[in-house]
């Protein structure tokens, strides 16, 4: 580990939760005193991907959460999977064994979908929906439904008969996360989601995440649903992007969220802890200083 990702994450305080036999491992950053801010990190991602930000943002009281199945959080059981909705339960179970009545969100992509869903579910106790790089899960319509359920069924049952992948070295473990298309990491970045997301196996190494994440989800939300969730959001709202053609992605949801922002900070899919983390924090630092 470097000194720098050695400080970044040493400054955190370590957190557990239980929700239902499940534990959910967190760490907090900030003003112990100031907006409660609850981070959601990406697919295969974990809680420090937010500490380059937690260095940067001003009164808030950060805790990044490793969401079921990833860094140090417990896997869900080997009969079940991760659909999205499971994530608002976990959410709801940190929120209430911390305390809150309101809160902020902050979301980067996968995470970003979760945020969305808690929001529109629990609209009364957000105050702040902060959104990287993502809004809203992918939809799927009701005649594409069945065949939604038996992809997810044969995807699972292929899946859970392979063996995980075992890195010879550790520094072989990290460069796998460092050439993966859209979610590939700067090495120092990679070195970072390492700390909570690496495991030695035997004489080797391997990521803790669950091997489930992998499993296309058994049923997918259609896009009325979807909009449901969108039109009930009652907070302010801002969307950073890396960049503008990713709004494509979004089927229009967009148009049903009142009072969304939309700003670009160009970048890669995790700029929020790389080359643009500066300007993020900075756009971040704004958005919760707005009052509820």
């Amino acid at each position: 580990m470097t000194s720098t990702s050695t400080a970044l994450l040493d400054n955190a305080i370590e957190h557990d939760f239980d929700n239902h036999g499940i534990n959910l491992a967190a760490v907090e950053w900030g003003d112990p005193a100031g907006l409660p801010v609850i981070a959601l990190h990406g697919w295969l991602d974990n809680a420090a991907s937010f500490a380059p930000l937690a260095a940067r943002l001003e009164g808030v009281r950060l805790i990044a959460l490793d969401l079921a199945g990833h860094g140090l959080s417990d896997h869900r059981s080997r009969d079940n999977t991760y659909n999205i909705w499971q994530d608002v339960a976990d959410v709801y179970a940190v929120v209430e064994q911390l305390g809150l009545t309101t809160f902020a969100l902050l979301g980067h992509s996968r995470g970003a979908m979760i945020a969305t869903l808690t929001t529109g579910t629990y609209p009364e106790r957000v105050s702040h929906l902060g959104l990287i790089d993502s809004f809203v899960p992918q939809a799927k319509s009701e005649a594409e439904i069945p065949e939604q359920l038996a992809l997810s069924i044969t995807d699972k049952h292929l899946r859970l008969r392979r063996e995980p992948r075992i890195y010879a070295t550790r520094d072989a473990a990290i460069a796998s996360r460092t050439h993966r298309g859209e979610t590939r990491l700067s090495l120092a970045s990679a070195k970072l989601i390492a700390e909570r997301g690496l495991r030695r196996e035997g004489n080797g190494f391997r990521w803790r995440a669950d091997e489930k994440l992998k499993v296309a989800s058994e049923v997918k939300l259609t896009p009325n649903i979807v909009q449901t969730f969108v039109e009930r959001i009652q907070c302010p709202s801002l969307l950073l992007l890396s960049d503008p053609q990713r709004m494509a992605r979004f089927y229009g949801m967009e148009q049903h969220a009142s009072g969304l922002v939309v700003d670009i900070i160009e970048g890669s899919h995790h700029f929020h802890m790389e080359e643009t983390v500066a300007p993020t924090a900075q756009r971040l630092n704004d958005f919760y200083r707005i009052e509820a």
